[in-house]
């Protein structure tokens, strides 16, 4: 019985189960689409722990309460195990330091960085993602190379076959074969379309991505060293201002309390005067404890240990730098020419092209050669007859065309995926530009506010002592009033605070424009 094309049973339940198993694959790939976040704009909710936050919220904010839509509830819990992280390690916080620190050496700033860039756990392990990445190059290049292995297959086998009962009444005969094929195989990928190609491409592109994100930490860990050795110093002049500050409010108290002796002062100017002692010494404490974090926070930037003692050479009398010479469009032009995360970012653009490169030749056949020298130790036994023996060498040399004609969409996913890599790359490469567009710009707004601030800064604390003198002066001689003096000295302690601040304000925008300009490395 004949049936028209495509109308056979047999092709047509074919093509069923074909369908079938292609849909199948497919809903295998977009299952693991649940893996990922289910919207951009959504917050990842992290696999719950076993361990419970030990602070207490006092405001139980939710995001109706500002205007932000509550997140959808995921189509199903995110668990650690979909992750190949079936528990999460407690930390460990116990750490040494890779460089001796030499308790009786004042370091300056350039130390402190060489100390950061050598001990930070930031740069080592950017190094280290730098060297994976280079040998990730050495991998990609030995497929350019024959494979060689040595294989030995062996084992019984037990063999019943058919034969004309007029040769044996039985209809058939057994067979028994033991064999061992010790054998040196010889693989080699000869053409791929540019498969590999792409790949090496890719693979060069990436270990350059690593090696600028390694200068970029640098610049990073180089920055915030700077950051915070000119904030430590700024705290430490502020508080040498509230020493200053106590000492005068003290002055300003026995000379209120000689006054009083005398009977030219009233209780009230009194009672102010030991008022002003008391907040001066608050402020004291207050500014021994910012001088504290301070000094916290840069050893925290350089990536040693927390109860590392060093002493820190004083910023705080440095020369100021001299003002930028170059137009704010000039410096964008270098921010786009030597910022690590702008290089970084063409760089990915490449490494996402050679992929998708990559990905095309697969559609494309490959051609291989395969080899094989083997040694034969077997035997033949035919219906429990003795053993035949062979001991004898065999060779082959194949050349085999492989060519995937159905793979259940794996390829187009792969082209896929690589075009959505590529326009990745772009965006992330728009989005580092704006950003270093923005710090440019806050930076050098930043530098030319701080000169202006410490040039009047400067001007007032100058001003501020010669009224503060002035106004003492007359009050030790029953003049002038105590209001006149407070006043005075809570001005004199404000601009002295003020230009030890914009002091360091400009060290601080200085830096922050040579990091926002790729440029920080070749700044002294």
């Amino acid at each position: 019985m004949s049936y028209p094309l495509g109308r056979d049973p047999i092709l047509k339940c074919y093509r069923t189960l074909v369908l079938s198993v292609a849909m199948a694959l497919a809903g295998c790939v977009k299952d693991r689409l649940a893996l990922a976040p289910s919207a951009p704009e959504q917050p990842w909710v992290i696999p719950h722990r076993s361990a419970k936050p030990s602070l207490p919220s006092p405001i139980p904010l939710t995001l109706s309460k500002v205007g932000i839509a509550e997140p959808a509830a995921p189509s199903h819990s995110a668990k650690a195990e979909d992750y190949g992280m079936a528990e999460f390690p407690e930390a460990h916080w116990d750490k040494g330091n890779a460089v001796g620190v030499d308790r009786a050496r004042h370091y300056d700033l350039a130390a402190l960085i060489d100390i950061a860039q050598r001990n930070n756990p930031e740069t080592r392990e950017a190094w280290e993602r730098a060297r994976q990445a280079a040998l990730g190059v050495g991998l990609v290049e030995s497929t350019y190379l024959p494979q060689i292995s040595a294989e030995i297959i062996g084992g019984f086998q037990t063999t019943p076959l058919a034969i004309p009962k007029y040769l044996n009444p039985n209809g058939y005969f057994t067979t028994d074969t033991r064999e061992l094929i010790p054998s040196l195989v010889a693989k080699w990928l000869l053409f791929d379309f540019g498969r590999r190609e792409g790949i090496e491409a890719a693979a060069r592109a990436n270990s350059f991505v690593a090696n600028v994100s390694f200068t970029g930490v640098h610049h990073k860990v180089i920055y915030a060293v700077c950051r915070e050795y000119f904030a430590l110093g700024a705290a430490r002049a502020r508080l040498l201002v509230a020493e200053q500050a106590l000492k005068t409010a003290k002055i300003v108290q026995d000379a209120s309390e000689m006054r009083r002796a005398n009977g030219l002062a009233t209780v009230v100017e009194l009672a102010q005067a030991n008022q002003q002692t008391a907040k001066a010494q608050f402020n004291l404490e207050r500014a021994k404890g910012a001088e504290h974090a301070a000094y916290a926070a840069l050893i925290a930037s350089m990536g040693i240990h927390p109860k590392t003692a060093l002493e820190v050479a004083d910023s705080s009398n440095l020369a100021l730098p001299t003002e930028t010479s170059g137009s704010i469009d000039q410096l964008f032009q270098d921010a786009l020419a030597n910022r690590p995360d702008i290089i970084a970012a063409l760089g990915k653009i490449k490494a996402a092209e050679a992929t998708l490169k990559s990905a095309d030749a697969s559609y494309y056949p490959t051609v291989s050669l395969m080899a094989q020298a083997y040694e034969n130790l077997g035997g033949f036994s035919t219906n429990g007859s003795p053993y035949y023996n062979v001991h004898r060498p065999g060779a082959n040399i194949l050349l085999k065309l492989e060519w995937p004609l159905f793979d259940g969409g794996a390829r187009d996913t792969r082209v896929a995926i690589a075009r959505s890599e590529i326009a990745a790359a772009e965006m992330a490469l728009d989005q580092a530009k704006d950003a270093a567009a923005q710090q440019v710009t806050d930076a050098y707004d930043s530098l030319q506010t701080g000169f202006a601030e410490y040039t009047a800064a400067k001007v007032l604390t100058e001003a501020s002592q010669t009224a503060y003198d002035a106004a003492l002066d007359t009050y030790r001689q029953g003049v002038g009033t105590y209001t006149d003096v407070a006043n005075a000295e809570n001005a004199l302690s404000q601009a002295q605070s003020e230009k030890v601040t914009a002091h360091a304000n400009v060290f601080t925008a200085a830096a922050a424009l040579a990091f926002a300009t790729g440029a920080i490395l070749s700044q002294p």
